[in-house]
């Protein structure tokens, strides 16, 4: 996940060794097919079956049936692989401290390089892309890799807290690194995720420990309206469009007209939606938005939210199960949590609020290198969390 600061292509390059790896051991290991088909058995396993066999429906009312069932598979795919990773490594626990010690150094060192090239050699950002010793723009390059340093924090913070010692502070010390990159680069999507990771953490350590409750409140109350303020005053200067819902230095003005497009167009189908992936592909979709500049078009590539996505492209029908499926999950660890106090149930909650928070601001659902960061970061946390029973297992 670190290397995504190179963007796309060595990162899922490196995906795809492990899951070729993790292949070889499921066709080789008893144990790891068991655990696969336990976790296709379970509970959660069986409502996101229904949820692929739903979008599966809701494609042939899509405006290209085969490019909707394609991106869906796909999705359904990574899942599936993802599972493979839980199950890989619940059966090679003697490899998790490599892994840990491996996600917090490599997550800092790419940070650290980040900053340095925020902030005073720019050039870097372009040696880390393989472009080059070129002068550019480091925040525009490096903006979805603070997307990904988000969905790091609780990960490498866990991982930290498990190994204990030095481990520990490393781990912790993503959090500040990371938030001063989502600032620079002006992620307002990242920093939202940001926001609702602290915010989830705080409630359900103070439901389960009770001392320090008005000081972590009143700190992660000044973060949070700190946050709010800088939004604020980074975007006050700005001249009004008129026509807008929501305050521009909230939501910027063409996000806005993003949403208000894919809204339109849930409008006109709002049971089956338009396919999935097929929003930009919409007439009127490419068009000019008036009064912003040349480059702003109502749906440039996606909706930039995932509601708006999954509503416009599948309906009602193909967008409840989600939300039905995501709560049912988010219930089953909150009740294991409150039951155990189990620092790796509350990390995959955390994980879970960051990273759809934050995806309802910005990146298509469908884009690979975002599912699969939540997928397999949620399986290298709910691999190592040991439970008593594997009925216990989300």
């Amino acid at each position: 996940m670190p290397l995504r600061i190179s963007g796309v292509a060595l990162e899922q390059g490196a995906l795809a060794l492990a899951l070729v790896g993790c292949l070889f051991v499921f066709f080789t290991t008893k144990n790891v097919r068991d655990l696969v088909k336990f976790a296709m058995a379970s509970p959660v396993g069986y409502a996101s079956v229904f949820v692929f066999v739903i979008w599966c429906v809701t494609a042939f009312f899509s405006i290209d049936v085969l490019g909707s069932l394609k991106i869906g598979g796909r999705t359904a795919l990574f899942l599936l692989l993802s599972v493979l990773v839980w199950a890989v490594l619940i059966c090679h626990t003697g490899r998790h401290q490599l892994l840990w010690k491996t996600l917090i150094i490599s997550s800092l060192a790419c940070a650290t390089m980040a900053l340095i090239a925020m902030n005073g050699f720019s050039e870097l950002a372009s040696i880390i892309k393989g472009n080059g010793f070129l002068r550019n723009s480091p925040y525009v390059i490096l903006k979805p890799f603070s997307a990904s340093l988000l969905c790091l924090i609780p990960v490498v913070a866990w991982c930290g807290r498990n190994l204990g010692g030095c481990w520990r502070w490393f781990g912790y010390a993503l959090a500040p690194l990371a938030l001063v990159i989502i600032v620079q680069t002006s992620n307002r999507a990242a920093l939202a995720g940001y926001i609702v990771m602290a915010f989830t953490g705080v409630v359900l350590v103070s439901i389960t420990n009770r001392q320090h409750v008005k000081a972590i409140f009143s700190a992660t109350a000044a973060g949070i309206s700190a946050g709010f303020a800088w939004l604020y005053f980074h975007e006050i200067g700005r001249p009004p469009i008129e026509g807008m819902y929501l305050p521009e230095w909230l939501i910027d003005p063409h996000r806005q007209q993003i949403w208000k497009f894919a809204f339109h167009r849930f409008l006109e189908k709002p049971w089956f939606g338009n396919g999935i992936d097929q929003l930009n592909k919409l007439p009127g979709a490419n068009l000019h938005v008036p009064g912003l500049d040349a480059s702003a078009a109502f749906i440039p590539s996606h909706p930039h939210s995932w509601v708006m996505e999954i509503l416009a492209e599948t309906g009602v029908v193909g967008f409840l199960p989600v939300v039905f499926t995501l709560g049912f999950l988010a219930i089953r660890l909150i009740k294991r949590y409150l039951k155990d106090g189990n620092d790796g149930d509350l990390t995959l909650l955390i994980l879970m609020s960051g990273f759809w928070a934050s995806a309802l601001f910005n990146f298509s659902i469908w884009a690979v290198w975002w599912q699969l960061t939540f997928f397999v970061l949620f399986a290298i946390i709910a691999s190592a969390r040991n439970p008593k029973t594997l009925s216990e297992t989300p």
